[in-house]
Parts: C-alpha cells; sequence; structure tokens
C-alpha cells in the first residue's frame, strides 16, 4: 500500500498523511512549513486556506448570538422592534471588537496567510514555473512565529473541514472550468472582481477560481469568503460596495447546493450590503444538471456532476496509469464492470474494474473518490491502522483510493454473538491504533457533534423549553455524560450493513468516510463505534455480547445508540421500535435488575401508550417513574401485565426488558403469555381485515404499518414527517368498499393512526384469557386512560385513570387521579403498596453514580407531560449545580 504522486500533488519529499483531521491552527501552522520544505504545493495550499477559514471564523464571529436571533425574529411582526434592536447592538459590538489590539493582530495574520494561500493557489491551477519556496519558507515560519500574538483560544481553534474536498470530488480543476464560464459576464479584464466564497467550502474554492482568472490576465481579482447568517466583516462590505461602484462583479460560489439556502443567503447579504443583483453570478458546482429552485431566480453559471474532472480520472487508461504506479509495474489488463458500484448522489464517485496484477493475479477493484490532498490521504492512515480488517487497498492518486471490491453477497445479512468477538475487536483495535491528542469534539458547540447531537435528542423530552434549555443547562450536562478517557479517531460507521461476511471473516468497509464528513457528528469516543453497530438491536444477546466484549458504560452506551438512530431517521430510516428497545434495555439495567415476577401474585393490568409511555422523545419510551413503579408492584409480589393497542412483538420486547408475566396485543387481538401468542381475532373478522389491508396497500397516500398482523394499522405522513389518522371520508369510504364485511370490524382514531380491530375482540376479553392463564379470576388493579381501556378497567377490582385520561374515561365510574401520565401511574401506585415506589427497603432501586442520576432525571422530564415540565425543570437545574 502505498501513495503514487500524480499531477500537482507533490514535486519531492514525502507526502502529509494526517490520522486526526480536526486540527488546530498552531497545529496547521507547523505543518505549513513541513509541506513548503516538502514543496507539496497543493498540500501547502489547503493547509493555508484552513488558516485562513479559521481566522475568519474568529473575526466573523457572533457575539451573543445577536444576529442569527435578530435573523430569526425578523419575519415575526410582534418582534420587528426587538430584532431592529439585536441588529444594533450586534453592530455597535462589532465597532468595539475590531478596535482591539487582539483583533487587528488577527486580520495581520489572516492577510499574511491569505497572501500565501493565494500565491499557492495560482500554483496549484497553473503551468506556471517553480514556486519562490525561499518567500514561501519566510511566510509560513513567520505565521508559525507571530501565533503567540493572537488570543490563546484562537490559536487553538479547530479548522471546518471543506465538505467540497472531503467529502465530495471537487477538483481545482472544476474550478477553472467554471472560471472560466464566468469570462464571458466579464469581458473588461480591468474591471474588479470579487470571488466570495460560502464558508466553509468557499474558503478553498474562492481562491482557486480567483487563481484561475488572474492567470488569465484579470488584474483586479479578489478572494473573500462569507458565512452564511453572519454579518459581513466591514472590510469585506467595503471591497464588495467598491467592486459594485466600479462595474465589477461579484461571483459567489460554494460547494453543491442541495436547497441552494446558504447560498441565498450569502446572495442576499451581497445585495443588503448595497450591491445590485445585477453585479451578482453564482458559481454552481451541481450533482444534478439544473440549480435547486431556490436560487432560480439568480444569474448562474454551472457545472454539472457528468462535466467534473473526477470522472476522467475513473476512465479506464487513467486506472491504468494509476495502478501501474502504485504497483511499480504494469498491470496486465484493467477493464470497466458496468453497472455494479455507481454512487448515490452526494458522496464520493466510484468506478469497479476487473484488473490483471502483473503478478497474473486477477482481482476485482474498486477506484473510488476519497477527498484532495491531506483531507483524501486520510484513507492510508486507516487503512494502515486496521489493515486486518479491511480489503486490501491498493494506494491512493490524485483523490482516489483503491481497493479490493467486495461483492455484494458477501453483505452481512445479520449478526449473531458469535460475531459480536470480532465487530467489537475491529472498535477496540481502531481505539488502540489511532490514539488522539485530544477530544476536539468536545469543544465544537454549534457544529453538532455527537454530544450536542444527544443533547438536542433529549431536548424534545421537555417540550418547547427544551430550545431555551438546551445550551443552558443540557448541553454540559450532556458533555460530561460523554467524556471519554482516552480519546482516539472514530470510524461514525460501524453499522452491520457496513460489513461483509468473507472466507476469513469479516470486513470492514467505509471505514474512512464517515469520521470527517460533512454530516458533522464528531466523536472521540469508541464507544460510539461500539454503540453504532447495531443500535437499539432487537437481539438482547448480541448487545449483551458486544457490552461484554467490550466493556462501557451504560449512560454513554445509551446515548450514542440514540444519535445514531437519530442519524437514520433524518436519512428517511425509520428507528422508532429500535429507540424504544435501546431505553427499555437501559431501564432494565439500572433500574429493574433483581425483580421478578412473583408466581402467583395479583395481576396489576396497565395500558402502555399515555399511561406507562410517551412519545416525547420521538419514539415510545417508558420513563424512569414508569420503570420505577414496575420494580416496586414486582418486588411488593405483584404481576405486572401491559394490555395495549400496540403489536405482539412490541408486547414481547416489553416483557423481556421489563421482566413480566405476559400482557395484551392489538386491542385484545393476540394474548402473550410463557413465550406463546394466543390469536383471539374470529375467521370471519381475520378475513375483513385481509380485505382492509388489500384495500389500504393500494393507496400512495396510506401507509400500513406491516408490524401489526391481527389488527390493521394504517396512517398518513404529512409533509413535515409527522403520522396523522385516516380523514373520516377515506375511512368511510375504506369501509364501504369492503361491503358486509365491515360489520365485522371497528374502527379506533388515534392520535396519529387508525386501527381497524375484529368487533369480537377487545382489551377486556384478552386480559380475562391472560389472566385464566395465569392463573387467577379477576384482575386487582389497573390503569388506563382511553375508552378502550374501559373494558380492562371494568374487568379489574380497582380501577385508576391518570389526569390524561380522555372524556369516555372521565365520563365513567374510574376514578381519574390528578397527576398525569406516568405520574398518574406512579399516584395508583402508591395507593395499591402504601408508598411511593422505591421509597421501602422492599422495592428501593440500587444505589447509583451520579452520571446514572443524571440521565435518569433527563430522561424522566417527560413523566408528568406538559403539567410536569416546570418540576422536570427544576430537577435538570438541581442536576446541573450538583454535577458542576
Amino acid at each position: 500500500m502505498r501513495q503514487a504522486r500524480g499531477g500537482k500533488q507533490a514535486f519531492d519529499g514525502d507526502l502529509l498523511v494526517v490520522p486526526d483531521l480536526l486540527s488546530d491552527l498552531t497545529e496547521i501552522a507547523h505543518r505549513l512549513i513541513d509541506r513548503v520544505a516538502a514543496q507539496d504545493v497543493l498540500d501547502t495550499y489547503l493547509l493555508a486556506a484552513a488558516a485562513v477559514q479559521i481566522v475568519e471564523d474568529h473575526l466573523q464571529r457572533d457575539t451573543y448570538a445577536l444576529s442569527r436571533a435578530a435573523a430569526y425574529l425578523r419575519d415575526q411582526d410582534t418582534a420587528a422592534i426587538v430584532a431592529d434592536l439585536l441588529r444594533g447592538f450586534a453592530a455597535a459590538g462589532e465597532m468595539v471588537r475590531t478596535s482591539r489590539a487582539g483583533e487587528r493582530r488577527a486580520v495581520r495574520w489572516r492577510d499574511a496567510a491569505a497572501t500565501l494561500r493565494d500565491a499557492a493557489a495560482l500554483q496549484v491551477v497553473t503551468d506556471a514555473p517553480q514556486a519562490a519556496l525561499e518567500e514561501w519558507t519566510t511566510a509560513a515560519v513567520r505565521l508559525r512565529a507571530s501565533l503567540t500574538s493572537l488570543d490563546r483560544g484562537l490559536a487553538g481553534a479547530l479548522l471546518r473541514l471543506p465538505s467540497c474536498f472531503r467529502s465530495f470530488d471537487q477538483e481545482p480543476a472544476d474550478m477553472v472550468a467554471l472560471a472560466t464560464r464566468l469570462r464571458p459576464r466579464c469581458p473588461d479584464r480591468g474591471r474588479p472582481i470579487v470571488v466570495l466564497g460560502v464558508r466553509t467550502s468557499g474558503s478553498y474554492l474562492a481562491p482557486l477560481v480567483a487563481a484561475a482568472l488572474r492567470d488569465v490576465g484579470y488584474g483586479e481579482v479578489h478572494a473573500e469568503s462569507v458565512r452564511p447568517g453572519y454579518r459581513l466583516r466591514p472590510p469585506v462590505r467595503a471591497l464588495l460596495r467598491s467592486a459594485a461602484r466600479r462595474g465589477g462583479r461579484i461571483a459567489v460560489v460554494d460547494d453543491p447546493p442541495e436547497t441552494g439556502q446558504s447560498v441565498a443567503d450569502v446572495a442576499s447579504t451581497v445585495r443588503r450590503a448595497g450591491v445590485p443583483e445585477s453585479a451578482v453570478t453564482l458559481l454552481l458546482p451541481l450533482f444534478g444538471d439544473a440549480p435547486p429552485a431556490t436560487l432560480a431566480g439568480y444569474d448562474s453559471v454551472t457545472l454539472p456532476y457528468r462535466e467534473w474532472a473526477i470522472h476522467e480520472r475513473l476512465e479506464t487508461e487513467a486506472v491504468v496509469r494509476s495502478l501501474s504506479a502504485l504497483l511499480d509495474q504494469p498491470v496486465r489488463s484493467v477493464s470497466r464492470v458496468p453497472h455494479i458500484g455507481v454512487s448515490r448522489g452526494r458522496e464520493h464517485a466510484r468506478a469497479v474494474f476487473d484488473v490483471g496484477l502483473p503478478d497474473g493475479e486477477s482481482r476485482r477493484i474498486v477506484a473510488a473518490g476519497a477527498g484532495l490532498g491531506f483531507f483524501g490521504r486520510h484513507a492510508l492512515a486507516v487503512a494502515h491502522a486496521v489493515s486486518q480488517y479491511l480489503p486490501r487497498t491498493y494506494g491512493f492518486v490524485d483523490g482516489i483510493v483503491f481497493r479490493d471490491w467486495l461483492p455484494s453477497e458477501q453483505k452481512l445479512a445479520n449478526a449473531d454473538t458469535a460475531d459480536a468477538q470480532q465487530l467489537a475487536g475491529y472498535v477496540r483495535d481502531r481505539a488502540a491504533a489511532m490514539p488522539a491528542g485530544a477530544d476536539h469534539a468536545a469543544g465544537l458547540a454549534g457544529r453538532q457533534p455527537v454530544w450536542e447531537a444527544a443533547s438536542r435528542v433529549l431536548q424534545r423530552n421537555y417540550g418547547r423549553a427544551g430550545v431555551v434549555l438546551r445550551p443552558v443547562l443540557l448541553d454540559p450536562l450532556i458533555r460530561r455524560l460523554c467524556k471519554v478517557a482516552e480519546p482516539s479517531v472514530v470510524d461514525g460507521a460501524t453499522g452491520l450493513d457496513h460489513w461483509f461476511r468473507g472466507a476469513a471473516g469479516l470486513y470492514k468497509v467505509d471505514a474512512d468516510v464517515r469520521d470527517f464528513a460533512n454530516t458533522d457528528l464528531a466523536c472521540y469516543d469508541p464507544a460510539y463505534d461500539l454503540a453504532g453497530i447495531d443500535p437499539g438491536s432487537a437481539s438482547p444477546a448480541f448487545a449483551e455480547s458486544l457490552r461484554r466484549e467490550m466493556p462501557c458504560d451504560p449512560e454513554r452506551f445509551l446515548l450514542y445508540e440514540l444519535v445514531h438512530l437519530w442519524d437514520r431517521e433524518r436519512q428517511g430510516h425509520p428507528a422508532h421500535r429500535a429507540g424504544a428497545r435501546a431505553v427499555q434495555r437501559y431501564l432494565r439495567e439500572v433500574l429493574l435488575t433483581g425483580v421478578h415476577a412473583a408466581p402467583g401474585g395479583a395481576v396489576c393490568a396497565l395500558d402502555v401508550d399515555g399511561v406507562l409511555e410517551s412519545e416525547a422523545l420521538g419514539f415510545p419510551m417508558a420513563t424512569p417513574t414508569a420503570a420505577l413503579t414496575l420494580r416496586a408492584l414486582l418486588a411488593h409480589g405483584f404481576r405486572p401485565v401491559l394490555v395495549t393497542g400496540r403489536c405482539l412483538d412490541e408486547v414481547r420486547e416489553r416483557c423481556r426488558s421489563y421482566g413480566l408475566a405476559g400482557g395484551v396485543a392489538e386491542y385484545g387481538s393476540v394474548v402473550f403469555h410463557d413465550g406463546t401468542a394466543h390469536d383471539l381475532v374470529p375467521a370471519d373478522a381475520a378475513k375483513a381485515l385481509d380485505r382492509v389491508r388489500a384495500a389500504l396497500t393500494t393507496r400512495t397516500d396510506v401507509v400500513v404499518d406491516a408490524d401489526y398482523q391481527r389488527i390493521v394499522r394504517a396512517y398518513r405522513r404529512g409533509s413535515d414527517g409527522v403520522r396523522r389518522a385516516l380523514p373520516a371520508r377515506v375511512t368511510k369510504s375504506l369501509l364501504a368498499q369492503v361491503g358486509d364485511a365491515a360489520s365485522h370490524l371497528r374502527v379506533i382514531v388515534g392520535d396519529g393512526q387508525t386501527d381497524f380491530v375484529a368487533t369480537a375482540v377487545g382489551k377486556g376479553t384478552g386480559l380475562a384469557l391472560l389472566a385464566a392463564s395465569l392463573g387467577v379470576d379477576a384482575v386487582s388493579w389497573a390503569v388506563g386512560d382511553t375508552a378502550a381501556d374501559l373494558p380492562m378497567l371494568e374487568a379489574a377490582t380497582v380501577a385508576y385513570a391518570p389526569g390524561n385520561a380522555d372524556e369516555r374515561v372521565r365520563s365513567s365510574t374510574v376514578q381519574v387521579l390528578r397527576r398525569h401520565y406516568a405520574a398518574g401511574v406512579e399516584q395508583a401506585a402508591k395507593l395499591l403498596i402504601g408508598h411511593r415506589p422505591g421509597a421501602c427497603e422492599t422495592c428501593r432501586p440500587p444505589v447509583h453514580a451520579a452520571r446514572t442520576r443524571t440521565l435518569l432525571t433527563l430522561l424522566d422530564a417527560s413523566n408528568a407531560g406538559a403539567r410536569g415540565l416546570p418540576v422536570a425543570v427544576a430537577r435538570c437545574l438541581s442536576r446541573a449545580v450538583s454535577t458542576g
């Protein structure tokens, strides 16, 4: 495995391979001297651009977030005065800040770094004679020496990785192509051009466009950058206005836009600075053929994906040259394999080839984009560190890494406990081979590292108050919970879909793609990789095996599972069942160990939704209060059972997690006890349900939940992603379509779904069968909250409803308690056992460490619904104070 030198990547000397790409300004300044000495022009440019980006972000910072707050309020009619006031404060703060000596020193440092950057950019995009390396060396040495003049925080500030050169496959040649296409808009080469990059990628792209224009004779070309949503720096604002007054052009450049909103925001900022729209041109590399609709009103110069330079490097002739250089002798043959390994959109390009190697062996090899310069050469660092787990890596040439291709039939379909050793072994060995000097993610507030994503997930538990609470209370607590003793460079994509099963064991793919990607989620804790293998696993034994192979405290493991699942959901993959399982296992481990259902104990029936569980986190989850109530019932000899509309598999999972005697699922359609399911739906009703399911399946606007087999659960998903019940007209039409068979069915409309249930079954009939299976004549105690629970409640000796009960329950004889949701269940249990759950020696939970108490507090925020939020916020504040 080696690096081949091609194009202008390096003229001499060793090449830069960086395991940890999140470098700070000090590290970059030191590496800059080394790259200049090695005559590595491309990495000299990339490092200088990174240095400028860091300082420009410092200079353009939004102190106290005043500008962003003003932008948020700008469109709120009632808040217009407040928005204007905040903008005024932001402008005043900027004037004060820019007058400080430290700020002026930062500007001078930035200008010196930009001079070196622009000189290197010209060398990268042209065939100019070799650079004046002595001048470059002097400049780089001065930059390093003057670091001591900068604020300490700035010298330690981390770069932001450019998606263009790390996660996508843009090249300097693409910027030359855009500059060439811009030239007809700028026929007078004496007029100024400002190439304004949308930071972060624009910090790297704009200087290359500017250099390409200078190379063909444009006399006054400036490269600047701006971050969307932030105020322009005063010198940049003045430059834009001056260029516009003199008939110049402002060219805005960024990596390929998805929605185009960032580019549109910067273009609007330019116009508000006094530049007419006619003077603005967008330079847009595209993954498709046309810009997003958001940018349709602007003059644009585009570079469609099919015209990117990367595709030339994936042509057969180029691959022959690259592989021959890597192997130090000519390959015998190379032929492209069609229709295999085609990239799927906003990701690296790749192509698969059948290759005859010099030694006579034939191999199928994939050539895949990895990133530009040292950003892409990170793939070599990973391949060297964990080569035993990866397909054979041949090397890296001009932004492309060459590896053996693994056939799709070897993709890991499922894993069992026997695989856990190798899966966890990869995580453990990678952490040992790729240690990091520091946990850089801890200081990335506002850039969505993993700990911040976990905080965003948990903020949902606090409703609207979570938006305010997160930065003040939740972030510090979660950051402490995610603190790692031995940081390392993680993989970030360890899920089972990234593994293949070969003759010698399991092989990992994409091991260098996600760790420093455009999707954020920076993390230096190997436990994040462990949790990502199968977050919320459907196999408790497999999850336990992973934890056994690589011990990790349950708090970090759960938080990381929730982040992985949140990440999957934002990519369109449902994860609510897995989220529920992850929380169930955590609560079992910390609250329900040591208690079991007692044979012969009195039966207590509990509804699930709105009683034991809520969906505050975006998936059904029991709160710690609910789990502690179950613990108290079990410890005092009762046998809690679940009676719910949820599907059989969900009831089975909860019974297993919580150690319960059994449950009734799908509104009494099926009973689960002693590991066995008993179906109660009559044949006529089952046929009617099949007809309803078939009719609904033909509708493109309706989703039928396949997890439900004895009832039909259907819903519509709105444009906001929220599940909603079917409109009444759709239900009525459907029942008419079913005809006489509809007489066997009843309809239950919930908050986010419509359920079609056999009329012959109900929670009461299901509970009666379960009670008989458990050897009792009657249910001693029950808690439910909706009309569907009334048969169950009426069958119990004592029945309660939490304060959130619906009108049908309130108008019945069932006693409605004051407290809501799980807090209401706790209140009902107190009336049964004579004290608050967990308050006596018999049912008191184990003594927990401070970190466990912290996470339990955060998970319990929704235990009483909206009415309980003031108490939940107070408890959160108390934890922050006690652990601070």
